[in-house]
């Protein structure tokens, strides 16, 4: 979210692969997220809908799920993508690299998926202030490892690197796991207590 806006084109070919989905199932890392009825859920640099259909799909009837990114062309895809799939509550967002129009203290977890490494403090800022009080920030990101794909070694953070830049704006780290053999889930919460519904 950077400075590159994937097209069409590049989104599908590099974030909806087979390889991704056998690497990273969006599934299985909700479940260990531990989505609950009601959820609202920011997922900052949603790209193809990844994990925002998944996340959509489960929460039906209940969440919201706000599929945020600054490509035109991807959300209008993520536009389409929710008439597909038949997903009310999905609502995708295009935003600006330093504003994402939403109102603050929105969400109960926002995504930062494998964008960390390549958004500039602004947008970060953006999303911890989507957050409600005691609401979670859920970091994944590539290991600073050589693997077989993923963005260059040099621009990568390691789990130390990735929990300083996401401290400093407010929030405490909590838990991390390891999400397949090339990622890292680092969470962290918003300190405040959640107001109840």
């Amino acid at each position: 979210m950077h400075g590159r806006r994937w097209t069409r084109e590049e989104g599908l070919a590099n974030l909806d692969s087979a390889d991704r989905r056998r690497l990273q199932d969006p599934q299985s890392f909700w479940r260990e997220v531990g989505l609950r009825p009601r959820d609202i859920v920011a997922d900052v640099g949603a790209g193809t809908g990844f994990f925002a259909i998944p996340a959509a799909t489960l929460l039906a009837g209940s969440g919201t799920v706000y599929a945020i990114d600054i490509s035109e062309e991807l959300v209008e895809l993520l536009r389409e993508r929710k008439i597909e799939h038949a997903l009310d509550n999905l609502v995708p967002v295009h935003s600006k690299v330093d504003r994402i129009p939403l109102d603050s203290s929105v969400a109960d977890i926002v995504l930062l998926a494998n964008v960390l490494h390549d958004i500039p403090p602004a947008t970060l800022a953006e999303a911890i202030r989507l957050l409600k009080p005691g609401g979670r920030l859920v970091n994944t990101d590539w290991k600073k490892v050589e693997t077989p794909g993923g963005p260059p070694l040099h621009i990568r953070l390691n789990e130390t690197e990735a929990t300083e830049r996401i401290v400093a704006g407010g929030l405490v780290r909590e838990r991390v796991w390891n999400f397949g053999a090339h990622h890292y889930v680092i969470e962290f919460r918003k300190p405040g207590t959640p107001s109840t519904p």
